[in-house]
């Protein structure tokens, strides 16, 4: 018999290891920037108007936020001024992008290897002062979130999902790694905290197997999707084909308009 976690249950990247869960997706996705050809290099990727040279801009420039709150600072304000219109978390990551997008490829791998191991290193020493820092993304219905959440569960989830985005621009095939269950698991963790619809068991195959319960109550469906899918659709990337088992079959359709933060 097939467990069902309950997701509200599954536990917070904890502070102390959250550099664990982070650490095979910096060597992962270097194994797979290492690969690429100059050409790929310039394809374009889902994420509107970024080649993936401008997918690794923006991880560098991530690297960057996450090693000097002052330079976040100043990214969000250019941000509000040169990109006036966009989400802020959305323009301050082009301001990040707009400061790398020139450089050659090689010289934006060497500012990846350079910068990714001292985040790893400095993420476990990161004041309480500057983690308790909240920064309003500008999304609707999105609360303003802290520094210590986004380092220590988005810059893995982010770069999670981005390797994806190159393996889908660049037809390579996506290397599957122990963490990943653990990266999938933090967005069913969010999915929940913030699920207002009926209460479903989440049935994930492909990538991670496993059954997951959505909501407080007992489950009205059961959904079935591939878990890369569903991954790609709570992040805004695709509408992803989701099969009603069973229960209501009107739960699928508030499913593929879900959104968790990348």
């Amino acid at each position: 018999m097939t467990t069902i976690v309950r997701a509200h249950d599954v536990a917070r990247t904890d502070h102390d290891h959250a550099a664990d869960l982070l650490r095979p997706e910096v060597d992962a996705m270097r194994d797979l920037l290492g690969a690429l050809t100059p050409e790929e290099w310039r394809r374009p990727t889902e994420c509107t108007g970024w080649t993936v040279h401008d997918v690794v801009a923006h991880l560098v420039g991530n690297a960057e936020n996450a090693l000097d709150t002052e330079l976040l600072a100043q990214r969000v304000r250019e941000g509000t001024t040169r990109y006036a219109g966009r989400p802020r978390l959305d323009a301050m990551n082009e301001v990040a992008v707009d400061a790398w997008r020139d450089r050659p490829d090689d010289e934006l791998l060497a500012e990846f290897d350079r910068l990714w191991p001292q985040v790893l290193q400095a993420l476990p020493e990161m004041p309480e002062q500057a983690r308790e820092l909240r920064f309003d993304t500008g999304y609707p219905d999105v609360p303003p979130v802290s520094l210590g959440y986004v380092v220590d569960v988005i810059l893995t989830r982010d770069m999670w999902m981005h390797r994806v985005d190159i393996c889908r621009a660049t037809g390579r095939t996506f290397a599957m790694h122990h963490h990943d269950r653990g990266v999938a698991e933090q967005v069913l963790r969010d999915l929940d905290d913030e699920w207002a619809g009926p209460p479903f068991v989440l049935e994930l195959s492909g990538l991670v197997n496993g059954d997951w319960r959505i909501g407080d109550d007992a489950p009205e469906a059961t959904v079935e999707g591939d878990a890369m899918e569903v991954m790609r659709g709570l992040s805004g990337r695709t509408s992803p084909d989701l099969t009603v088992m069973q229960g209501d079959s009107g739960v699928a359709d508030p499913v593929r308009a879900a959104r968790v933060l990348f």
